[in-house]
């Protein structure tokens, strides 16, 4: 029996690594600073060790607000350079050096956005924001040059409908965030 609502232990469960970054951060920082003030070389140690660690905080905050509870079907999965989608009904792969267009998609009256990746020929493959592991796809997405993850965050956090494409790559330049109806 638990004493917490299953909302709790949800929202617990999706900032747990954010916070164990940011407890990690904060004592290395803490011990770097009191190190090199008493004139300890691990002290400096420390501080690198708490400079790498807000690496891994940007990231873990990113992934908690793109989590969205699993309730939708299939798997995305991500391996070196190449992103792919499993569902029900469709599927496939795309390598990130193919990828031409990232688009976003808010259905009118759902809080369920799709990623929609474009191809260079046209192929185009939809994951949708609730299936396992899209919470990872504004990280892995980080990869393409002029990619903003931030950007991609925010959208998913809007209730907005539309199409909203968060990064396109033209020829010869990657062009900015714009939004389509």
């Amino acid at each position: 029996m638990s004493f917490l609502r299953p909302e709790a232990v949800a929202a617990l469960s999706r900032w747990a690594e954010a916070a164990a970054a940011a407890v990690a951060v904060a004592l290395a920082g803490w011990w770097g600073v009191a190190g090199v003030a008493g004139g300890s070389v691990l002290g400096w140690f420390a501080l690198g060790a708490g400079a790498l660690g807000l690496f891994w905080l940007r990231a873990a905050v990113l992934g908690a607000l793109a989590a969205r509870p699993v309730t939708g079907a299939g798997v995305a999965i991500i391996r070196e350079r190449e992103i792919g989608y499993m569902g029900p009904h469709h599927g496939g792969f795309l390598e990130l050096d193919d990828i031409e267009r990232v688009e976003i998609y808010l259905v009118p009256g759902t809080r369920n956005p799709v990623w929609r990746l474009v191809g260079g020929i046209g192929e185009a493959l939809a994951i949708p924001a609730d299936a396992e592991g899209a919470n990872r796809l504004p990280e892995a997405l980080s990869a393409l040059p002029g990619f903003s993850d931030l950007a991609a965050v925010g959208i998913l956090q809007r209730a907005d409908p539309g199409r909203h494409v968060v990064w396109a790559r033209g020829p010869g330049k990657v062009t900015e965030f714009r939004r389509l109806r």
